[in-house]
Formats: structure tokens, C-alpha cells, sequence
């Protein structure tokens, strides 16, 4: 969308006079200085390409939000986008400049920035005609996909760096840390005594480069565990995939909030700055929490609460998600949550969530109680 008088206007007309002087002199304020014309700008889902008097955005609300930019090709082309989140409070001053050489925000790196902020406070009206309006209409929304989120959720999960990248930066491998190998190459004494088939997939495996991320590119998100723990004899292993209780206890265990609100932030990284490592956590997380009937009797108000968020995130993924096929891992999910759901009694939220994604991304659960063979007993003919 353009950076222009009329649809500041669209934004703006749903808001009396008074309510918007009042959000003027009490939200925060976000400065950018130096975005070249014709960028792409966005903050949360409201997205503008930046004019020649674009200086920010006014009247930003409590609370986390994302801020982005996507350089623009002479071609039309767009670059990925790059940005930061930041929870705002109220009366705040965020300044940002642009970085010519890396095409991305970066803080104020010139001047006394608290003497540049209280003389901006001072001048604010003044600025008032440079900078767009935050989109209210879209507000209720962003409350539902972001309304766990806290300040310290902001700070722990957010890349060291400071800036959210669609892909995470990897470390270059040396030619001394490269794997090599051979047709003579002996297999090494883990795999040695593996049936030759296995042992060929693991050492396959083994001459892949083992890439790191570069130190603080990536969001610091927790560790899952895994659904089935080392060291497990066949028969727990059969308990471990059979429901993953185990592995949900040990994520959830006095941790509902912040993981609840990591589940959140993790989407919204995704959502807006496309980061791929954000929506990968979050597809693990729903694998994980979608194979655990037990869990779902024990976390009762977590699950019930999460059904109710997922009614506004499933929605919004990608068009390569809302395909209802066996291959679709997010569909075949959501489908194994439902039925843990309805068989441990938490029948009114899933029904609002089932009903919710046959309404808006067309899937339908007609099956859901059938018998699904994948599970079903092998008869071995002797």
C-alpha cells in the first residue's frame, strides 16, 4: 500500500477527533530515518511503500510489535524482509535509521539518541503530518495472535543480534571440517554393526556439511525434547509414538505461559518477517502437542486455550499449508489434535476450531473417527 494523505485517511476515519488526539499524545512513536522511497514498510500486518515525507509510525499501542522492511529492485523485485521486534509501551519514542550498505534498520548510531528523543517529544505535533497512523482496524486481531506475549518473552526469544531474517546465517565450513569419505571409506564403529541398508542412509547422513548458525542470527527459542528419550527399550519406544506424553510433560511441566506465549511469538516472526526457522518451531511444537491424548487430560486449559489461537493462526499460514492431503503434515496435525481433543473431553473447543477451519481454509474432518491404516495391526501371512 502507498504512503499517501487518503489511505492514512482510511485508516483514521473509523476514530473521532478526540479519541485520536488522545492516542497521539499517549501511544508510542516510531521514528525511521533514511528508508529510501519506494521500500516496502510494515508494522504487524499493515504494510506501506515508504514516500519521499515518510518519517514513521504514530499512535502505536501497548505491547509487542513487529517492524519490517523489504528493499525494492529496479525490476519490481523485492528483497527479503529484515526486521526487529520491539515491546512498546506508552509515550515511548523507537528510533531507527537505515543502513545503506545491509538495506536494513539499525538503531541510531549517530548524536546523544536520548537528547534526540526528548527534543522529538518536544516537536512531536510537528512531525505529525510525516508519520502514518497505526491500523486500529487490524488491532483486534493482533491482540488474538500476540495477547500472551510479555515484554521478557520479547527480550528472551528475540535474535541476539537484534534483526529477524526470513533465513538464519550460516557459518561458511572449512576444508578441514568437511566430511570425506568414499567407496573404501570404512564405516565408523556406531554404525558398524548396522544392517548395510541403515548403515548406507547413516553414512549418507554423515558427509553432509554440519552447518551452524551464525552466533546470534537466530531466535533463541527453547529446546524441545524428544518425543522419545534415549536409552528407550523397544517396548517404550512403542509407548513413546503410540502418545508423547513424556515429551509434552517435560516441555509443559510449570511452563504453560511462556511456552504458550513462545508458541505466539514464534508465529508472528513467521508472519511477518517470513522467518522459516520461526515457522519450523512452531510446526514442531504442533507435532508434539498434537500426538499426546494424556497430555490433553492433564493440560486441560493449556489445549483449550490453544485450539482457540490456533482458530487465528492456521488461517494465516502459507497456501502450500492449506492443502488437505496426507502430505500436508500441519492438516495431518491438526487432525490428530482434534481426535485427542474429542477423546479427552474437551468437545466444545474443538468443535469451534474444526468449525472455524472448514469455514476458512475449507478442510473438512468427515474421517476423523475412522481407522486410519497407517495404525492399524500388520497380518503377516506364514
Amino acid at each position: 500500500m502507498s504512503q499517501n494523505a487518503p489511505e492514512f485517511a482510511n485508516v483514521m476515519d473509523h476514530l473521532s477527533p478526540d479519541v485520536a488526539l488522545k492516542l497521539f499524545e499517549t501511544s508510542a512513536v516510531l521514528i525511521i530515518a533514511g528508508v529510501p522511497v519506494g521500500t516496502e514498510f510494515g508494522i504487524d500486518e499493515r504494510t506501506f511503500i515508504v514516500g519521499e515525507n515518510f518519517r514513521g509510525v504514530k499512535m502505536i499501542p501497548d505491547g509487542v510489535h513487529v517492524i519490517y522492511c523489504a528493499s525494492q529492485g529496479p525490476y519490481g523485485d523485492s528483497a527479503p524482509r529484515v526486521g526487529f521486534t520491539h515491546f512498546f509501551k506508552a509515550g515511548e519514542i523507537v528510533i531507527r535509521e537505515w543502513d545503506n550498505e545491509k538495506e536494513e534498520l539499525r538503531c541510531r548510531t549517530r548524536g546523544d539518541a536520548e537528547l534526540e528523543k526528548s527534543r522529538i517529544k518536544l516537536n512531536l505535533c510537528h512531525l505529525d503530518k510525516y508519520l502514518a497512523p497505526y491500523d486500529y482496524t487490524g488491532l483486534p486481531k493482533w491482540k488474538q495472535l500476540t495477547g500472551n506475549i510479555t515484554e521478557s518473552t520479547v527480550i528472551k526469544h528475540s535474535p541476539d543480534c537484534g534483526l529477524v531474517r526470513n533465513t538464519i546465517e550460516l557459518l561458511s565450513c572449512t576444508d578441514d571440517d568437511r566430511p570425506k569419505g568414499g567407496p573404501s571409506a570404512a564405516p565408523t564403529t556406531k554404525h558398524a554393526r548396522r544392517p548395510s541398508r541403515f548403515r548406507d542412509f547413516i553414512e549418507e547422513e554423515d558427509m553432509l556439511p554440519d552447518l551452524k548458525s551464525v552466533p546470534g542470527t537466530a531466535p533463541n527459542f527453547t529446546e524441545l525434547p524428544p518425543r522419545c528419550p534415549k536409552g528407550s527399550t523397544p517396548f517404550e519406544i512403542s509407548q513413546h509414538y503410540m502418545d508423547a506424553i513424556v515429551a509434552v510433560e517435560r516441555l509443559l511441566q510449570g511452563r504453560e505461559e511462556p511456552i504458550f506465549a513462545e508458541i505466539q511469538f514464534s508465529f508472528i516472526l513467521f508472519l511477518c518477517c517470513h522467518s522459516v526457522e520461526s515457522l519450523s518451531h512452531w510446526r514442531k511444537i504442533l507435532l508434539l502437542l498434537s500426538n499426546s491424548e494424556q497430555a490433553v487430560e492433564k493440560f486441560r486449559i493449556f489445549y483449550r486455550n490453544y485450539l482457540t489461537v490456533l482458530q487465528t493462526q492456521i488461517p494465516l499460514l502459507p497456501i502450500e499449508l492449506m492443502e488437505q492431503t496426507q502430505f500436508n503434515t500441519v492438516y495431518s496435525d491438526i487432525k490428530r489434535l482434534l481426535l485427542n481433543c474429542y477423546q479427552a473431553g474437551l468437545t466444545s473447543a474443538a468443535q469451534d476450531l474444526e468449525k472455524i477451519l472448514r469455514e476458512t481454509v475449507l478442510w473438512s474432518f468427515d474421517d476423523l473417527f475412522a481407522e486410519d491404516p497407517d495404525e492399524m495391526p500388520t497380518v503377516v501371512d506364514l
